[in-house]
């Protein structure tokens, strides 16, 4: 049994010493349910307590080494979390998990969503005879905290299955879709104002980038569609570093915006720049997702 192609090991949680990477899963911003409580058949997801997480998501199935058991793989896993500094949130072992089912309700998801040897994946993480044992654990850390889902699952004759899945908290790309002409003027006459994350500037830098010209673009559409209007172009940022930079930074942001739209053709009368740095947040700015709601540049009817 060898590793399956492109698969790889957590940077954040090794491998059990001689297990075989059978399944594999990354995605860049994702949620996943991390069981705080045994098996229930009454909740929707199937466990008496559990917490939704999002953020960079890994999954991991692994084949353990022959010779070990289903408990010698959880101690380890759970001696290397409690020295990595990780908080145990909730640990269950054999039938007091919910055996089977406890396993089917954390492992269907993770199974469906990994590539891999799903005949593999199928035959270990599926203990038919109840030892199933788990744990959840999380990581406060500067950088952001980390949530870790672990199975252990074991029949008779056969090596442990392991399913480890981690959740590395992060701030989702807001940035990824521009708002349209048509949506502009509705945010405008509905509130006054309109964020437009689609315009991108380098960091701390009021350098536009090559991905804010079709926002640049629907803004010219929107004021040549509306040749009466007059807007004030708005720099905002988070409250990372001197309030006086910020104050500059965001001033020139929204003078580049300016520049660009007199580039378009239109008129310097139309337009008004200032910067706001973080005196008007959208956001609390005591993590990295609320931080990036709060860098943006607004249009304002004047």
């Amino acid at each position: 049994m060898r590793d399956v192609p492109g698969g790889r090991d957590s940077p954040i949680v090794s491998r059990f010493q001689g297990s075989v990477l059978i399944g594999y899963q990354q995605q860049d911003y994702a949620s996943l349910v991390v069981p705080l409580g045994a098996y229930d058949e009454a909740r929707a997801d199937h466990f008496a307590a559990s917490e939704s997480v999002e953020g960079r998501l890994t999954r991991i199935a692994y084949a353990a080494p022959d010779g070990k058991s289903a408990l010698e793989v959880l101690r380890n896993f759970e001696q290397a979390l409690r020295g990595a500094g990780f908080q145990i949130r909730f640990e269950c072992l054999a039938e007091r998990c919910g055996g089977f089912k406890f396993s089917r309700a954390l492992a269907t998801p993770a199974t469906a969503a990994m590539h891999g040897d799903s005949a593999a994946m199928d035959d270990l993480l599926y203990a038919a005879n109840g030892n199933v044992l788990a744990l959840s654990a999380r990581l406060d850390r500067a950088g952001g905290r980390v949530d870790v889902s672990l199975l252990v699952s074991q029949d008779e004759r056969r090596r442990a299955g392991i399913l480890l899945q981690t959740v590395e908290a992060r701030a989702m790309d807001t940035q990824q879709v521009s708002v349209d002409a048509r949506a502009i003027g509705q945010g405008i006459a509905q509130q006054g104002h309109i964020a437009l994350y689609g315009l991108r500037f380098a960091n701390d830098s009021a350098r536009l980038d090559a991905a804010s010209q079709a926002t640049l673009a629907e803004i010219e559409k929107f004021l040549k569609a509306s040749p009466q209007m007059k807007v004030y172009v708005v720099g905002h940022t988070d409250n990372t570093g001197t309030l006086a930079h910020n104050l500059q930074l965001s001033q020139q942001r929204a003078e580049a915006v300016v520049a660009a739209l007199l580039a378009r053709g239109i008129a310097a009368p139309r337009l008004a720049a200032k910067g706001l740095a973080s005196y008007a947040p959208v956001a609390g700015n005591g993590d990295e997702d609320g931080r990036a709601r709060n860098r943006r540049v607004e249009l304002v009817a004047q």
